[in-house]
C-alpha cells in the first residue's frame, strides 16, 4: 500500500549485451532450484510459482509478480521503456558493454523509493557507467551507487590450483588480466599493446628453443595479399614442438627458421609455386592457409599443386575448445595473445630476416577486453585508421599458435637423435672402466 493505492506483486527485469546466454543460465539455475526445492521440506512452494522459457511468476499474477527479460544490445531499443512499479528489479549482467544510452532508459525507468538497479561486471574498461558505478558515481564519492568488489581469492568456489593456473596463464598477479579476471579490479594502467618492441628484438638470432633430437615437426604458414587492408603475401616456416600453452606440461615452442616469401607480387600461381618447391623438401609439412579474403584461392592452388597437407584457417572463428573460448573472442586472438606469452616466456625465436619488419609489427597489436573480460585484437580497418599497417609478417608468426595448429613429427630429427645416440655410446665406451 502506497499513496492510497493497493499494489501486489514485484517485477523483476535481467538484461544483458547477450540476453541469450545469460538468460539461459540464471534459467537454468532457477530450475535447478526448483527442483531441489520440490525434493525438501518446502516443496508445498513450487505450487505457488510458475517457471517458463522466458519468464517466472507467481501462480495467479502473471502480470503483476514476475521475473522477465530485457533486451540491452547495442543499437537495439530497450523493452523496459515507460514500465514503472513500486517493487521493480532491474538487474544488468555484463555490465561493462552496455551503452550509457540503456543506462539513461533504465534510471528514467527507476523512479520509486521501492526501485532498485544491481549491476554487474568485469572491470574491462575506464568509461561507461559500470566503471562510474565504482569511482565518480559511488556512494564513497557522493554518489548514489555502493560497489562491491568479489575477489576470487577470497572466494570458496576457487581453488587453489585454479588461482595457480590463473597466475601463470596471465603472467602473475601484477598482469592486467589477472587484475580483472581474478582480483576483481579495474587496473591502473593497462597496456595497449601485447608486445614492446625489445621483448621481441633480443629474440632474433638467438639459440635456437628446440634442441637437436627432439622431435619436431614442420609448418608453413602462409598469409596471401590483396585482401583486406593486406600488402604483401608472406610465407614463413617453422619448427614447433609441444601442443599446449604457457600453464601446461608441454607448452609450444617456435623457432622461425626461414622467410622464403615476403612479396607484394599479385601473381599467386607463381608464388604457389614457390612454396610446393619449397615446401617438397620438408618432412611431413603441414601448410596453414589464412583463406580470409583471397587466401581461399591460393589454398586450391596449393592443392591442385599436389600439396599434400594444406589446413585452411578462418581465424575469425571461435575457438573451439573451452578454456580458449573463456578467454578469446576469436582464433585470432587466441594465437596472438599464445605468441606473445611465448615472447615473454622465451619459448621462440625468430631468423635474422625482415627484422624491422618483424618489429614494427610485433610492438603493434593493439587489444582490449570485451564484457566477458576475453581478449580482442583490434580489428584491422581499425588499425588502418590508426597508421597501423597489416601484420601480415606477424600474423604468421602467431598462426603457429593457433589451437588448430598440429603438426606431424618431421622424420629429420631422427637423424640428429641416432647422432646423439652414437656419441653418447662413444663416450660411454670412452670411460668404460675408468
Amino acid at each position: 500500500m502506497y499513496d492510497g493505492k493497493l499494489e501486489i506483486g514485484s517485477n523483476t527485469y535481467i538484461g544483458a549485451p547477450n540476453l541469450q546466454q545469460v538468460a539461459d543460465g540464471v534459467w537454468m539455475e532457477m530450475q535447478d532450484s526448483k527442483i531441489a526445492m520440490a525434493n525438501g521440506p518446502h516443496s508445498w512452494l513450487c505450487d505457488y510459482f510458475v517457471i517458463t522459457k522466458t519468464r517466472v511468476y507467481v501462480t495467479g499474477f502473471e502480470e503483476q509478480w514476475f521475473v522477465g527479460r530485457v533486451a540491452l544490445a547495442k543499437g537495439q531499443s530497450v523493452g523496459i521503456a515507460g514500465k514503472h512499479r513500486w517493487a521493480q528489479l532491474i538487474i544488468v549482467d555484463e555490465a561493462a558493454g552496455v551503452s550509457d544510452d540503456h543506462f539513461d532508459v533504465i534510471d528514467g525507468t527507476q523512479t520509486q523509493p521501492c526501485n532498485r538497479t544491481l549491476i554487474a561486471s568485469q572491470g574491462v574498461r575506464s568509461s561507461g557507467r559500470h566503471h562510474a558505478s565504482h569511482h565518480k558515481l559511488s556512494a564513497r564519492n557522493g554518489g548514489s551507487w555502493h560497489a562491491l568488489r568479489f575477489n576470487s581469492e577470497r572466494s570458496p568456489f576457487a581453488t587453489t590450483k585454479w588461482l595457480k593456473e590463473r597466475e601463470r596463464e596471465s603472467g602473475g598477479r601484477d598482469s592486467v588480466e589477472y587484475q580483472i579476471r581474478v582480483l576483481g579490479l579495474f587496473p591502473e594502467q593497462s597496456e595497449r599493446f601485447l608486445l614492446g618492441r625489445s621483448q621481441v628484438e633480443r629474440l632474433v638470432g638467438v639459440e635456437r628453443t628446440i634442441s637437436a633430437g627432439e622431435p619436431y615437426g614442420n609448418l608453413f604458414i602462409i598469409d596471401v595479399a590483396a585482401g583486406v587492408f593486406r600488402d604483401k603475401t608472406v610465407g614463413t616456416y617453422a619448427r614447433v614442438i609441444g601442443n599446449g600453452d604457457r600453464i601446461d606440461a608441454d607448452p609450444r615452442r617456435v623457432d622461425i627458421m626461414d622467410v622464403p616469401i615476403f612479396s607484394n607480387a599479385l601473381d599467386w600461381q607463381h608464388i604457389a609455386g614457390e612454396v610446393f618447391h619449397y615446401t617438397q623438401r620438408l618432412s611431413n609439412c603441414t601448410m596453414l592457409v589464412d583463406v580470409g579474403g583471397q587466401g581461399i584461392q591460393f589454398a586450391k592452388m596449393l592443392e591442385n599443386l599436389g600439396c599434400p597437407s594444406v589446413v585452411k584457417i578462418n581465424w575469425g572463428n571461435p575457438c573451439f575448445k573451452k578454456k580458449n573460448k573463456d578467454r578469446f573472442f576469436n582464433l585470432r586472438a587466441q594465437c596472438s595473445v599464445l605468441a606473445a606469452e611465448a615472447v615473454k616466456d622465451t619459448r621462440i625465436t625468430f631468423s635474422n630476416q625482415h627484422v624491422q619488419d618483424l618489429l614494427d609489427q610485433a610492438s603493434k597489436i593493439p587489444y582490449f577486453f570485451d564484457e566477458k573480460a576475453r581478449y580482442h585484437i583490434e580489428p584491422k580497418d581499425k588499425m588502418k585508421e590508426e597508421g597501423i599497417p597489416s601484420p601480415d609478417l606477424w600474423d604468421t608468426v602467431c598462426m603457429a599458435f593457433l589451437e588448430s595448429a598440429h603438426y606431424i613429427g618431421s622424420a629429420d630429427y631422427d637423424s640428429a637423435q641416432s647422432y646423439l645416440d652414437a656419441a653418447r655410446r662413444a663416450a660411454e665406451d670412452a670411460f668404460a672402466g675408468a
